[in-house]
């Protein structure tokens, strides 16, 4: 009998989408799961996808609900290669997840973030029923010249001034998929800056906790420590869009998951709870820099930050620099009006993030974000 799964996921090995699958699993509604796996086979695909479940904190009973049946071997650059499975027939949800989220500029991103993403939605509208398509999108698709705080569902148009490739193609991706495909039940949600997860630390993953890292390893960055950063755990962001996945009726076609400008965390509020965490005293003798002041410091990398390479550090240093001095703020009402809880805000678990640093590179972190 042909397994009829109503979800598909893509991404379910990325941070959101390994975190939104350990919480179906957790709730005990995995059952109807199919997950696209970049796999050569479908063994291959199921022992990746348990090692992320097993990293977001599921026991070896709640992973062994996973099955070889919900395993869809394909990546969206092969569209075509995998969207005639029999198993899509029965297709009602969707959470598109899967990106190449780098902050380097990825010959992927576009083909992948872009026309991948494109072909698969043309694909499963001909042979589905879709009742939802939720698109994971980003909050900096709002661009550097945006209000502030950012409105949701904002578009600033053709003139936006984009941060990066990455968050460019997040861009164009919503743009077309509304222009392409107009009947297709689309919800876009947009997660602002995500860092580490509110019991696990950054176990399932270090993306971005680099960043605040080396600002206080090197004692400078290009804010203030008064300035704040919206930044929300993996666990929220992954609660939130069950509940956008979940609920029979929404208000809204798109969505900010995001801290807001109420749940923000100051540079100080973060450094006070790692301080707290690991038993060191507060920070002492930063200095609000300039990217150019800071790159001064090069020869100093390697003893602040362990082995690194120069050149990515600066480059980091530049785009989160110049992002941390916006104080960029996304208003997240709608969520919270369609019953979602208040945000967490990082300053309330950057301690345990940072013990479950401890002993992992600066370097190997980065490696998240820089692919």
């Amino acid at each position: 009998m042909t397994y009829k799964p109503k979800l598909l996921i893509t991404g379910a090995n990325g941070f959101i989408g390994g975190a939104l699958a350990a919480k179906l699993f957790a709730c005990g509604q995995s059952e109807d799961v199919i997950f696209l796996i970049r796999a050569s086979k479908p063994e291959e695909g199921l022992s990746r996808l348990a090692n992320t479940l097993r990293n977001h904190g599921l026991n070896s009973e709640q992973i062994s609900k996973l099955n070889i049946g919900q395993i869809l071997c394909g990546d969206l650059n092969v569209v075509n290669r995998w969207i005639e499975d029999p198993r899509l027939a029965s297709i009602q949800f969707v959470i598109s997840s899967a990106a190449v989220a780098s902050f380097g500029n990825h010959p992927s991103i576009w083909p992948t973030n872009v026309d991948g993403v494109l072909n698969m939605a043309h694909g499963l509208n001909r042979i589905c029923n879709i009742k939802r398509f939720i698109h994971i999108g980003t909050a900096m698709t709002c661009g550097i010249n945006s209000p502030n705080p950012v409105p949701e569902g904002y578009d600033g148009g053709p003139s936006t001034e984009h941060f990066l490739e990455y968050t460019h193609s997040k861009y164009e991706v919503e743009k077309r998929l509304k222009e392409e495909i107009p009947g297709l039940p689309l919800v876009i949600a947009r997660p602002s800056i995500v860092v580490g997860h509110t019991k696990l630390g950054c176990k399932p993953s270090g993306s971005i906790f680099w960043v605040f890292r080396i600002a206080l390893a090197l004692k400078a960055f290009p804010c203030s420590l008064d300035q704040r950063i919206d930044v929300i755990p993996v666990d929220y962001c992954a609660d939130a869009l069950y509940l956008l996945l979940t609920k029979p009726v929404l208000k809204y076609n798109s969505y900010h998951i995001s801290a807001g400008k109420n749940f923000s965390s100051s540079f100080a509020e973060i450094d006070a709870s790692i301080a707290e965490a690991t038993g060191k005293p507060p920070i002492q003798g930063y200095q609000q820099k300039s990217y150019s002041q800071i790159t001064q410091m090069r020869s100093q990398y390697k003893t602040l930050l362990g082995d690194c390479n120069p050149r990515i550090v600066n480059k980091a240093i530049k785009t989160y620099g110049s992002f941390s001095t916006l104080e960029l703020a996304f208003d997240n009402s709608r969520l919270i009006d369609e019953g979602m809880s208040e945000p967490i805000p990082l300053a309330q678990y950057a301690g345990l993030c940072e013990l479950t640093s401890s002993g992992v590179l600066i370097s190997e972190q980065m490696k998240f974000d820089y692919k």
